[in-house]
């Protein structure tokens, strides 16, 4: 499944997660990723705002709540279960016409 987490970082955090983020390698975030069982599909960020989207899949959205929690003391997470296209037509076709 795919989910859509949002985040923002807490303003008295702000400087710990720049730091925390900006030291790590691409390769470091898409491992803290995988040891928690999702996969990054996408990450954008609005580093003025502090704010920010990814999109990531895991089979399990217990696995997805614990990389969020591997953020919690820097910033809010909110997850949302999303979906492509396809699947999308598919549920209204289905499900709603």
């Amino acid at each position: 499944m795919l989910f859509q987490i949002d985040y923002s970082v807490f303003q008295t955090s702000r400087r710990d997660a720049l730091t925390a983020f900006g030291t790590f390698t691409q390769e470091q975030l898409e491992s803290l990723l995988a040891d928690h069982g999702v996969e990054l599909i996408g990450r954008w960020h609005c580093l003025g705002e502090g704010t920010g989207t990814m999109i990531v899949e895991t089979d399990d959205f217990s696995k997805c709540t614990a990389f969020q929690l591997a953020w919690a003391d820097v910033c809010d997470m909110r997850a949302k279960p999303v979906m492509t296209d396809v699947p999308a037509r598919e549920a209204i076709q289905t499900h709603f016409i």
